[in-house]
C-alpha cells in the first residue's frame, strides 16, 4: 500500500514551501521513488519539495514505488493553489 501526505496540511497559497511524502508499507521494502505530476515525471526520492509553490504547480500528483516485486502507484492526491 502506497499513500501520499502533504505537508503543511492546511490551505496553501503562493509563495509557500510545501512537502509531499511518498508512504510505502510494501515488502521487500520499496527501493526507490518517483513522482509524477499529472503523469509526467517531476523527481525522486521519498520526500518531493516545492520551494515557493505557485499557482503553476497546481494538479494531481502520485508516487510511484519500486521494489524487486515490480512497480506500484498511489492514488492521486490534488494540490490546488
Amino acid at each position: 500500500n502506497i499513500s501520499v501526505s502533504i505537508s503543511p496540511s492546511g490551505e496553501i497559497v503562493e509563495g509557500d514551501s510545501v512537502t509531499l511524502i511518498c508512504s510505502s508499507d510494501s515488502n521487500p521494502p520499496a527501493l526507490n521513488f518517483s513522482w509524477f505530476k499529472e503523469g509526467t515525471f517531476v523527481g525522486s526520492g521519498r520526500i518531493y519539495s516545492i520551494s515557493k509553490i505557485s499557482s503553476d504547480h497546481s494538479g494531481e500528483y502520485k508516487c510511484k514505488s519500486i521494489n524487486k516485486h515490480g512497480e506500484k502507484y498511489s492514488d492521486a492526491v490534488t494540490l490546488s493553489v
